[in-house]
């Protein structure tokens, strides 16, 4: 589902109520900013960090001022979009975020879940993820301490319930130990429950105990297939071995957690996504997602191979441009991907399976209302 066509309605609607220029920013933006800029016809968007691109445009558009030279800026010129030079800004210099700005507990008395950034960015390779783009290869942390009275305003205004928003809240790992001694520190582990993202490696029996100590919930490991050969393709670093290890380790210390799977892969067979399941039941997983078909966002690697060329076959929808949803799915992996999955899982409470909406027995909550 592309939230685009919903946000052309609301560029629309704006510019009917103001001459004022519409901007757009944020993660999904920067994936793409020059395809989504071209397709809901704003005027400027932010691309990587806002903090302080936006700041600076603000100021910029107020005095009259040219914005060619600002960093992080996607603009139209003459007909085409300019995109600035991308800087990505020094998370340590940031003072704590006053987060009383909002009405945070609105949100969880709604069914969601506050968010909380404890670092930005991803060093990882996989070939189809679009963080590394939009928040950088490298890792940038923030402050332990700056995190805990953060968390703190927080708590103080009855959020109970938090999801950390890092790509892999793990990498570094001593940062993420840090983390929870900080919270441990200022007493909020009575507090506060939260879920996070985390990479198979690294991944060791204290951190599980701190984690588990400072009120994490739950992890969602994006584990993506448990045959060594698939994630060699997928450009993952951990093996089977190191996934065995990990269920081990969180076994030992109690820790909730779930798996991520990802199928359909480059070089996915019906035998390789076979394998996966078996090793997912025989680990006895608690929780395992599936998703069948991996979206193809521009900029990953994944997505500069398709752009190149690369056995387009595999594309679905093969001729839509790659600001609409596009999903590859391996040609080899038979007809009915869908039915595979599903006769594998046969109705398997530990499996959540993401087909489409209307399916029974799916999980994907796009256009669901129920």
């Amino acid at each position: 589902k592309s939230f685009l066509p919903w946000i052309s309605e609301l560029v629309d609607a704006t510019r009917k109520l103001t001459a004022a220029p519409v901007i757009l920013g944020g993660v999904g933006f920067s994936i793409m900013p020059d395809l989504i800029l071209e397709t809901v016809k704003a005027d400027v968007g932010i691309h990587g960090d806002g903090e302080e691109a936006t700041l600076r445009l603000a100021q910029s558009l107020a005095a009259g001022e040219d914005i060619s030279t600002l960093p992080n800026i996607a603009y139209r010129h003459k007909g085409k979009i300019v995109r600035n030079p991308k800087i990505d800004v020094d998370l340590n210099r940031f003072p704590q975020a006053r987060r009383r700005l909002f009405n945070n507990r609105r949100y969880e008395q709604a069914g969601a879940m506050v968010g909380i950034e404890t670092k930005r960015g991803c060093p990882e390779a996989c070939i189809f993820c679009a963080d590394p783009v939009a928040k950088g290869k490298k890792v940038r942390v923030r402050p332990p301490g700056i995190v805990s009275r953060e968390l703190q305003s927080l708590a103080e205004q009855d959020i109970s319930w938090l999801h950390l928003c890092d790509s892999e809240f793990n990498q570094p790992l001593t940062h993420a130990k840090e983390i929870c001694q900080a919270i441990i520190g200022h007493q909020l582990d009575g507090r506060l429950r939260w879920y996070c993202y985390c990479s198979p490696m690294p991944f060791d029996r204290e951190l599980a105990r701190l984690m588990k100590h400072s009120g994490c919930a739950g992890v969602n490991f994006g584990v993506d297939s448990l045959c060594d050969e698939q994630l060699l393709r997928l450009g993952r670093r951990h093996r089977l071995k190191d996934v065995a290890e990990l269920v081990r380790i969180l076994r030992k210390e109690e820790l909730n957690f779930m798996f991520d799977l990802l199928a359909g892969g480059p070089g996915e067979t019906e035998q390789t996504v076979t394998t996966t399941i078996n090793k997912a039941k025989e680990m006895d997983i608690p929780l395992t997602g599936i998703s069948v078909g991996v979206r193809v966002y521009p900029n990953t690697p994944l997505g500069k191979a398709v752009a190149g060329g690369f056995n387009n076959q595999g594309l679905h929808p093969t001729t839509a441009s790659l600001s609409q949803p596009v999903f590859y799915l391996s040609p080899p992996l038979c007809n009915e991907p869908l039915g595979l999955v599903q006769h594998l899982v046969a109705g398997d409470p530990h499996f959540l399976f993401l087909a489409t909406p209307s399916d029974e027995e799916s999980y994907n909550y796009a256009d669901d209302d129920f």
